[in-house]
């Protein structure tokens, strides 16, 4: 029973923090301007390159800010 609830608790200590980051969307590697948060947005219909996920503060790392058909 002990084993139990310290494997349980084990768990839920490891699982809890856990950075749950946000991910987006990006056109390419080099030369996007915004991201976007969804992978079907009208923004990225003109997109030549090949359309990236990545996470959000990694996105505004770069300079990127939210693409404006979605803010």
């Amino acid at each position: 029973m002990i084993k139990k609830f310290l494997l349980v608790l084990i768990v839920i200590a490891t699982t809890s923090f856990r950075s749950l980051e946000t991910e987006v969307f990006i056109c390419g590697k080099t030369g996007a301007k915004k991201y976007h948060l969804e992978e079907s947005c009208r923004g990225l219909n003109a997109c030549k390159h090949e359309v990236i996920k990545v996470t959000k503060s990694k996105a505004q790392s770069y300079g990127l800010t939210l693409c404006g058909w979605e803010d």
